[in-house]
C-alpha cells in the first residue's frame, strides 16, 4: 500500500470528517464528543494483509488489491456498525457482558 499512501491518508481524513459531522449532527447527547477510534485498526490491517495476499496469489494487480481492500474494509466496518446499532436498539449490551 506504500505507493498509494497519499490517497489513502486523504481517505482516512475524509472519513474522519464525515464521522465527526454525523456524530455531531445526529447525536441525542448534547455533551458527547465523538472521535475515530484506532483500536480496531489492528484487525482491519490484518484483514487488508490477507486480502492482499489472496489477490497476489491469484495474480492480481496492485490496483485490484487497494480497491478490494477499501471496499471490503468499508463493508466490514458498516456491518459492525449495524450490529452495534441493533444491539443497542434491543438492549443486548448486557447479554454481551456475560460472554
Amino acid at each position: 500500500f506504500a505507493a498509494h499512501i497519499n490517497a489513502l491518508s486523504k481517505l482516512v481524513l475524509f472519513s474522519s470528517i464525515v464521522h465527526q459531522l454525523c456524530f455531531s449532527l445526529f447525536s441525542t447527547l448534547p455533551f458527547a464528543v465523538g472521535q475515530v477510534q484506532d483500536a480496531g485498526l489492528i484487525f482491519l490491517s490484518g484483514m487488508a494483509r490477507i486480502i492482499a495476499e489472496k489477490i497476489l496469489e491469484r495474480g492480481g494487480t496492485e490496483d485490484e488489491i487497494v480497491s478490494t481492500a477499501i471496499v471490503f474494509l468499508g463493508l466490514a466496518t458498516a456491518a459492525l456498525g449495524v450490529v452495534l446499532v441493533v444491539m443497542g436498539r434491543f438492549r443486548l449490551a448486557d447479554a454481551v457482558s456475560y460472554l
